[in-house]
């Protein structure tokens, strides 16, 4: 377990420290944060680190708070809450889907690894579907604000099928390099262009 520094210096040995093992992960994946390349990349010490984190686990956890921490900050529910009051059902799912998959591409590597990583850690996966929860229950006001243009006599039913859609698609574009999975590929607002459309067909004829 990760402990939450106090003193200015600390405080900023530790952000180094996760500073390296994100430029680590992007440059070189999961197996190139090790230990000794965090100490190296970061310029601290082995004593600074395991009385920061306690083990390469502990790093790994506070890296997974920051990143959780780092789209809250950025108000990504309050983008999303504000997707609610646009004119009509396709103009409001338009701008929630392009708002996650921003995000999301934004933090690729990140989201990614913690997607994979924390379903071996009951901490970290209930940290991630606590958020997962709060972005359908967003779609799920969406899809009543605009009921009258939804078909579905289910709204619920219907939301969480649509948060599922986006969901997986926004997985791919995690998990794939443009074009790895179909072998034709596209932009990420023709994705999400694609995306949203089909999300508004559901939603509307079922």
């Amino acid at each position: 377990m990760s402990k939450k520094p106090q003193q200015a210096r600390s405080i900023e040995s530790t952000n180094r420290m996760l500073d390296a093992a994100e430029s680590l992960l992007r440059e070189g994946g999961p197996r190139a944060i090790t230990v000794e390349a965090v100490i190296e990349r970061s310029e601290t010490s082995m004593g600074s680190f395991y009385a920061r984190f306690g083990n390469h686990y502990g790093l790994l956890e506070a890296l997974h708070e920051r990143y959780l921490e780092v789209v809250i900050q950025e108000d990504l529910f309050e983008r999303l809450e504000r997707a609610i009051s646009e004119p009509n059902l396709a103009s409001a799912v338009q701008a929630f889907v392009e708002t996650s998959f921003v995000m999301n591409y934004k933090h690729r590597d990140l989201s990614a690894f913690f997607m994979i990583f924390n379903n071996d850690d009951r901490a970290m996966r209930e940290m991630g579907a606590e958020m997962s929860r709060a972005l359908a229950d967003l779609l799920h006001r969406l899809v009543k604000a605009h009921r009258t243009e939804v078909s579905h006599k289910n709204l619920r039913a219907a939301s969480d099928f649509a948060t599922l859609l986006i969901a997986g698609i926004a997985l791919d574009t995690l998990l794939h390099e443009p074009g790895e999975f179909t072998g034709r590929a596209r932009s990420n607002k023709q994705i999400a262009d694609s995306t949203s459309q089909a999300v508004v067909a559901y939603l509307k004829h079922g």
